[in-house]
């Protein structure tokens, strides 16, 4: 049997689903026993309730909830009295759900071995591979965080308080419980730590690391693959990983190999449903409105500079139905000539994402502003990733 958990606070009802997509990755790739521990707060509807049962037993297998509200009402409102400082930094969003893992070995009393995901985890992978492995001498095992790995800012690690090779993301954990319930009160002495150090970038995850570091497994990364930085260094093809789609990466992209996993997995949930398609329909079709009424009024009254590749030149020229006036310009033309822009005029660039930012950081140097005075036109041809990211929320 193996024991699987997410933390989850869902005030608009929303996030579940991508739970769901989770869990149905997890199931679709398994064929062992598996049980689902579920903790939650009164976020939780009925609705999401009775669909991640009927997912759950629609694979044969089974889900206990947890209800921490309950469990541990006193310990937390002692938590949150006593740490009233962390309210004018703790970034929004972020709920009381993110400090239930430090509970979990209080909240489970009789489970032995444990896998904790984050609810935006896609398992394209057997999970019993996972559940194989061994965990350090404290009892843990974790992948190492690419993003800090690569140089990122962390206030712990410059501090000196955990090593860069050894600081982990705490979205994948595997736990053996018996080491992991020996670090008591990790709570409070997590938050004493945290306010010792003034750390709040990341909250548990500086906890569990501060705690955990030295003697936790180091995993390889498929076992907590980020998206984010799958895009970042242009990998296209997915394999036998957990894909971790921390910082929203999701949109509604069926070309995208990534976008497609998630997508390929949610449609098997009971929350793709009717009320659900239709729900996204119309936020895409208002998401769409949205983007011509902002293009009408930016290109009001004006004439258009286009830049883009000169392969594409007549594609462009067709699809912006150019008028008599309307100039088109290759990028090396562009920067060639320098920028002339008369009052009259606007900038729309069709060019490389790089190569915007690039063209677009010299020209607000320059006094140049984006949205009043040049746009990005790939964001009339691709779906902003971003913006779908919050349809798919809000569906």
């Amino acid at each position: 049997m193996i024991h699987v958990c997410y933390a989850v606070s869902d005030k608009k009802g929303n996030y579940t689903k991508y739970v769901g997509a989770s869990l149905c990755s997890i199931f679709e790739n398994t064929k062992e026993w598996v049980t689902v521990h579920f903790l939650h707060d009164y976020t939780l509807s009925t609705d999401n309730r009775r669909m991640l049962m009927q997912l759950v037993r629609s694979y044969g297998q089974q889900i206990v909830f947890y209800d921490f509200e309950k469990l541990f009402k006193k310990r937390f409102q002692d938590f949150e009295a006593g740490n009233m400082w962390m309210k004018a930094y703790i970034k929004p969003g972020v709920s009381q759900a993110t400090w239930y893992r430090l509970l979990v070995g209080e909240a489970l009393p009789k489970v032995d071995r444990l896998i904790y995901l984050d609810g935006d985890t896609i398992v394209n992978m057997d999970i019993a591979e996972l559940w194989n492995e061994e965990t350090g001498a404290n009892g843990l095992a974790a992948v190492p965080d690419t993003v800090i790995q690569e140089g990122h800012f962390s206030h712990m690690v410059k501090k000196g308080l955990c090593e860069e090779s050894r600081y982990f993301n705490a979205g994948v954990l595997l736990l053996d419980m018996e080491k992991y319930r020996q670090q008591k009160q990790l709570l409070e002495r997590g938050a004493e730590f945290l306010k010792e150090n003034m750390l709040v970038d990341y909250l548990d995850q500086d906890v569990l690391n501060y705690f955990f570091h030295k003697d936790c497994r180091i995993l390889p990364e498929k076992y907590n693959t980020l998206v984010s930085w799958e895009f970042a260094h242009k990998r296209e093809n997915v394999g036998a990983c957990i894909y971790h789609y921390a910082g929203k990466c999701y949109a509604i992209d069926a070309v995208n190999n990534y976008h497609r996993l998630f997508l390929t997995y949610l449609t098997k949930t009971p929350w793709c449903n009717a009320d659900f398609l239709g729900n996204l329909a119309r936020q895409i079709h208002q998401a769409n409105r949205s983007l011509m009424l902002a293009y009408a009024n930016f290109i009001a009254g004006m004439h258009r500079i286009i830049i883009g590749e000169e392969q594409e030149k007549e594609k462009l020229m067709k699809l912006m139905m150019l008028k008599e006036g309307e100039k088109f310009y290759t990028l090396k033309e562009f920067n060639a000539k320098g920028l002339r822009l008369e009052p009259h005029e606007v900038i729309i660039f069709f060019i490389k994402p790089e190569d915007y930012e690039k063209v677009k950081k010299n020209l607000e140097q320059g006094g140049v502003l984006e949205g009043v005075h040049f746009l990005n036109g790939n964001l009339f041809l691709y779906r902003d990733s971003s913006q779908d990211a919050q349809i798919l929320r809000e569906a």
